[in-house]
């Protein structure tokens, strides 16, 4: 009877140091932050995961989704010509004195390797920071700002004391029948 051979392939990595490995290459080309036209730096958070692969249940593949994301003041805005100050002066007592955060959406490059993703990441990386860089994102800003306070009106998201008086919203929540 004959066993079969040990697999060939390379051997995989835990995930804590493949993860490690990860931060280390991303610290090292100084990818956490992106500065924008306006001066304003942007977080950047890159998360790496290795999922099966869709098309042969043995092999994998490596995902990584990028989330950029801004925690800023209405002052930030107005001085960097996103709001201003007479035109948008409604909109800006609305939002407050408090931090605004402003998160852009995900985005998400697929490779079938960690080193394929580490070469799709070193060409794609550069061109979203050059594109930061060169593009004024005010449009983006007071979108998202909108987007932020609607939510925050509607939902109860966000802290809901920042730049409102409480004397001036008195509602009164009742569930007796009068």
């Amino acid at each position: 009877m004959e066993f079969d051979s040990p697999p060939s392939r390379p051997v995989v990595k835990n995930s804590v140091s493949a993860q490690a490995e990860w931060e280390n290459w991303l610290y090292q080309n100084s990818f956490e932050h992106l500065r924008d036209a306006d001066g304003l730096d942007w977080s950047v958070k890159i998360r790496l995961e290795q999922l099966p692969s869709n098309l042969d249940r043995r092999a994998g593949r490596s995902v990584a989704t990028v989330e950029v994301a801004l925690d800023v003041s209405m002052v930030a805005l107005i001085e960097t010509g996103t709001f201003d100050k007479d035109e948008d002066a409604r909109l800006i007592d609305l939002v407050g004195e408090g931090l605004i955060p402003l998160r852009m959406r995900k985005i998400q490059y697929e490779a079938t390797s960690e080193n394929a993703m580490r070469e799709t990441m070193a060409q794609a990386l550069p061109e979203l920071r050059e594109n930061f860089r060169k593009t004024s994102l005010h449009a983006v800003k007071r979108t998202l700002v909108g987007r932020w306070l609607e939510g925050r009106m509607v939902f109860g998201k966000g802290e809901l004391d920042a730049g409102f008086d409480p004397q001036l919203t008195n509602f009164s929540v009742s569930n007796s029948k009068e």
